[in-house]
């Protein structure tokens, strides 16, 4: 599986902040089959240089950990530079993951749990996502478990117009565990396991006929960088959430109270900024509760998680709001938005007026009983716009055909006075592609 958001901690970079250090400690040598005694009695120096007073509360720590783990956590000097970085470069990140964790471990622990599968596995998303369920790698791998949309499919996660369940963390977790549970069934060895995750298992297995090694250490050097890295960082990773209060790291929480969380089926579809309007949610709480959701739409049948006192209120009063829907898709009742009438002038059509004020053409015809495109002079449509963008029915604009190497910034400095983001909104873009003959409207200045 292809991993996004791995924060490998390279070698050169906490070599270079032991550097730093201002212990008083003698460096040394590190061969592949070191062991701390034998690292404690030698003072020569070598590319690989660790500090010696640092392993002995890792060793010993992760001595304790691994009495208590199926997988395989005892100390490997392979491990230390990830350990260091964690607790330095990336001690932020630490923070922020314990603030996390709060709402996310139960969430993997159940699922672990109900598998059979090594508890301490609910540290890997923080390896694959950095606990971001909408995180997405460049190749496609996607969510808190980064799953390419194949494995995705095969291990019944589903991909819509409007959501993606490899970024729902309940649907996710419970593919994540049925998969390593398949490759546990293929390895054997969870080390290999969570390499097979990262690079495959068709690699993996490829790399153990080819060398004749069956195990994660000595397959270490035959490995691409990012595999060989992973179990290092995984360790390092568990390492550091753990004994994070005694490194000084606290806990970074997040602004979102996570707690107490309750679930809501919607009858019918509703807008985000309508349910944002009748819960008194705000956008980021329900899309840190809900990131599945593709669009700004809560389809018919879905299943929305709420804090609990705003799914009582719902069930509650959910006649009322349903009513209230109706209403505001008959334009009945506004939210964040008015009714204007505008006068077609010579030179208007529906696609330029539609973009003029934010709005699409389909709902200009749907708005006005058109039935075709066609235009005259002094015609009345009604119109209805968000409030935010009302004042720019008082600014004159005018047409800007694109040419080949237009770019936004480049016309936003060609045109004094409309910034990138202001065109993007006149024009309804989605990104910064421009078509050469494509025409787009700019405000007179």
């Amino acid at each position: 599986m292809r991993i996004v958001y791995i924060l490998l901690a390279f070698f050169a970079i906490a070599l270079n902040s032991f550097s730093n250090s201002t212990t008083d400690v003698y460096l040394i040598t590190v061969k592949n089959d070191s062991t701390l005694d034998e690292l404690e009695n030698e003072k020569t120096y070598h590319e690989n240089k660790i500090h010696v007073d640092n392993l002995k509360p890792y060793r010993k720590r992760l001595k304790k950990l691994n009495r208590l783990s199926p997988i395989d956590l005892s100390y490997n000097i392979r491990v230390t530079p990830f350990i260091e970085s964690y607790l330095n470069l990336n001690k932020r990140l630490i923070e922020k993951m314990k603030g996390l964790s709060s709402y996310y471990f139960p969430i993997f622990e159940n699922m672990l749990d109900k598998y059979g599968l090594p508890l301490e596995l609910k540290y890997l998303p923080i390896v694959e996502s950095a606990l971001n369920p909408k995180a997405k790698s460049s190749s496609g791998a996607t969510g808190l478990w980064q799953f390419m949309y194949l494995t995705g499919v095969e291990y019944n996660l589903k991909v819509t117009s409007y959501i993606d369940e490899r970024q729902d963390p309940i649907k996710s977790t419970e593919a994540a565990c049925m998969y390593l549970k398949n490759l546990y069934e293929i390895f054997g060895d969870w080390h290999l396991v969570l390499a097979a995750y990262n690079g495959g298992p068709g690699y993996i297995q490829r790399k153990i006929e080819t060398t004749g090694k069956t195990d994660f250490w000595g397959l270490h050097e035959h490995l691409r960088t990012e595999t060989r890295n992973y179990v290092p960082t995984f360790i390092a990773v568990i390492y550091s959430m753990v004994y994070a209060e005694e490194h000084g790291i606290k806990t970074s929480s997040p602004k979102i109270d996570v707690n107490n969380v309750d679930t809501l089926v919607l009858k019918e579809n509703i807008s985000s900024d309508v349910f944002q309007k009748i819960t008194c949610l705000d956008k980021e709480t329900l899309d840190f509760l809900n990131p599945s959701f593709k669009k700004d739409v809560y389809y018919q049948g879905s299943t929305i998680i709420v804090p609990k006192s705003s799914a009582k209120d719902f069930n509650l009063n959910q006649e009322s709001y349903y009513d209230l829907l109706t209403m505001i898709e008959e334009k009945i009742v506004l939210i964040d938005e008015e009714m204007i009438e505008y006068n077609v002038i010579e030179g208007d059509y529906l696609g330029k007026i539609a973009k003029k004020f934010g709005v699409r053409v389909f709902e200009i015809k749907e708005w006005n009983n058109l039935t075709s495109t066609k235009l005259n002079i002094n015609d009345k449509l009604t119109l209805f716009i968000k409030k935010e963008t009302n004042d720019k029915k008082n600014i004159d604009f005018f047409e800007y055909t694109i040419k080949s190497g237009d770019t936004l910034w480049g016309i936003s400095k060609k045109f004094k006075g409309v910034t990138i983001s202001e065109l993007r909104s006149l024009n309804n873009l989605s990104n910064d592609n421009l078509s050469p003959g494509t025409k787009i409207i700019l405000p007179k200045t």
